[in-house]
């Protein structure tokens, strides 16, 4: 009986389905937000990029520049909960319009900032904007995507999110060449209104509501889909709050964007500071961890998917691909520390950012695979430990740097690591929250 059970799916369903997932609306829908997420973290990045004058302009030194980016967090961090439980109930078309327009405002609004005061309290409405982003699309897959594709669904705004520190740091090197700091945040403003027009247009909750969905599609999505019921509930915090699980999701992601926004805030400042790279190379030089990021994050994706196909088993599609990846971002981080070639310095760099793109995508998979029709929350919770990461790093490791220089700070940082690879063990992915 389980060797048919294993042969029907190999032999009989994946070949014409395979084909109907490539070509399907849905990875179209999945393209956007890729996009979407490009332009996010390319809004996110360009304050790094534009650090050093803008700390001269401003008269910041490191720790108010690193509090800059904790009060993006902060904001962020707020809006992670209700933005999962807007989507859940509004739906993911209006939120992620919302989000990205309100975001792109704020962008806009960092270089009209007057004082350090005003962009303070600009970066913090800025995050606050980007905060129902990650929620609202992992409602959107919970409605557009089969079971077996969270992870590659997953991966797509993730992939995005993780291609913009890759362009943002040549774009805005060259827009600040011509127009300064100032227009770079002023260019990145206007894409991401248009983005925002151009998702409400093309954009549904559902497969059902799609004008230009096919009929195969949209039965193949249905059938197949975690989502049981088309009504609108609450997520059951209660239960949630007493779950051993849901709890360690949140906090090992919290050690997750911690490093992620260690390299976000901090790379470019650490190449021209402690690598001597200058402001050209540095551009060169950051992209290399980004596109590693980039790519382990799409191949993650689909190596997770491609491994729950096999084995049946959520722990060994989504666990064990986080382990692998906290390890080797542990090596990478460690050696880059006491690299003494600074190109050497950018490869051991590169093989951690890389590195910790595995835990990433199993993350946003496995809170889809645990909230199902409650996605949005569970995702949202999880969201919010990964920005209290996001506050507390770019002040801490402004700290270190400042204090004890750059190498303790990037040894400093494995330890965390090891914390979480303990959380991944209290996970039981295959067994729901509810």
């Amino acid at each position: 009986m389980e060797k048919l059970n294993t042969e029907n799916p190999v032999n009989i369903d994946p070949t014409p389905q395979v084909k109907k997932k490539r070509i399907g609306l849905r990875w179209g829908l999945a393209v956007i937000f890729f996009i979407v997420g490009l332009v996010a973290y390319m809004d996110r990045a360009n304050i790094s990029v534009v650090a050093q004058p803008m700390m001269e302009d401003l008269h910041m030194n490191k720790v108010e520049f690193g509090l800059l980016s904790s009060l993006f967090y902060l904001g962020y961090c707020f809006a992670q909960i209700p933005g999962g439980i807007l989507s859940e109930k509004f739906g993911s078309r209006k939120i992620i319009t919302l989000a990205v327009t309100w975001w792109s405002i704020f962008t806009a609004m960092t270089a009209a900032a007057s004082s350090y005061i005003v962009l303070c309290i600009v970066r913090f409405l800025f995050g606050m904007g980007e905060g129902p982003m990650y929620p609202g699309n992992a409602v959107f897959n919970s409605y557009w995507f089969q079971k077996q594709e969270k992870g590659r669904a997953a991966s797509a705004l993730l992939a995005g999110s993780f291609f913009g520190p890759i362009v943002a740091p040549g774009i805005s090197v060259a827009i600040m060449a011509v127009f300064g700091w100032h227009g770079v945040f002023y260019s990145f403003a206007f894409i991401g209104i248009v983005i925002a027009i151009a998702w409400y247009i093309i954009g549904r909750d559902k497969p059902e509501q799609h004008p230009w969905i096919s009929e195969k599609e949209k039965l193949l999505i249905i059938e197949n889909r975690s989502v049981s019921s088309s009504e609108r509930k609450s997520a059951p915090w209660k239960q949630y709050l007493k779950n051993v699980q849901f709890w360690a999701v949140g906090i090992q992601y919290l050690v997750v964007i911690y490093m992620n926004t260690f390299f976000l805030t901090w790379l470019p400042t650490y190449l021209i500071e402690a690598r001597n790279f200058s402001l050209k190379e540095m551009g060169f030089a950051a992209s290399f961890p980004w596109i590693a990021i980039c790519f382990s994050v799409l191949a993650g994706g689909a190596i997770s998917d491609a491994i729950l196909q096999k084995t049946n088993s959520r722990m060994m599609a989504r666990g064990s691909l986080a382990i692998v990846g906290f390890i080797f971002f542990m090596i990478g981080l460690y050696f880059a520390a006491y690299s003494t070639s600074s190109w050497l310095n950018v490869l051991w760099l590169t093989v951690a950012l890389g590195a910790l793109g595995l835990p990433i995508v199993a993350s946003w998979a496995i809170a889809n695979d645990l909230g199902q029709e409650f996605s949005g929350s569970v995702s949202g919770w999880m969201n919010l430990w990964g920005s209290i990461g996001g506050i507390t790093s770019p002040i801490l490791c402004g700290w270190f740097a400042q204090e004890l220089g750059w190498n303790t700070t990037l040894l400093i940082n494995i330890i965390p690591i090891g914390l979480a690879i303990l959380l991944w063990f209290l996970i039981k992915p295959d067994r729901p929250l509810v």
